[in-house]
């Protein structure tokens, strides 16, 4: 699969994308008319990495189902070479800013009762 990385000045204007949305997500948090004075600078901080998180979390969890979807339905065995159903597994990762739900394509061969993971790098066959 062609490896497609996004130049500086795409992730700028995703950058910028985002920023737009946090004033939806401050108009929402706290209306049109902003905070209260008694609102600080710590508890608007705990809104925007609540947000934050919500955003990584649903941009990961969306390109990974995205991507785990252009892989086939079997995959041959990397032992025996017999086809094996590609079945998707919920696992919890650890990202940058958030706890992500990656539903994980794995497939399962019983002649060598073994799981294999669709290799990286390499067209599916």
């Amino acid at each position: 699969m062609p490896t497609r990385k996004l130049t500086p000045e795409q992730l700028a204007a995703l950058e910028e994308l985002a920023q737009q949305w946090g004033k939806i997500v401050a108009n929402r948090a706290y209306g049109e008319d902003g905070p209260d004075l008694d609102v600080d600078f710590d508890q608007m901080e705990q809104v925007a990495a609540a947000v934050t998180r919500g955003l990584a979390r649903g941009t990961l969890e969306q390109l990974t189902r995205r991507q785990a979807q252009r892989l086939p339905d079997e995959l041959p065995c990397p032992t025996c070479r017999k086809p094996c159903p590609v079945e998707k597994r919920p696992r919890e990762v650890v990202a940058r800013g958030a706890t992500v739900t990656l539903h994980e394509p794995v497939a399962h061969c019983p002649a060598c009762r073994r799981d294999f993971f669709p290799p990286a790098g390499e067209p599916p066959t």
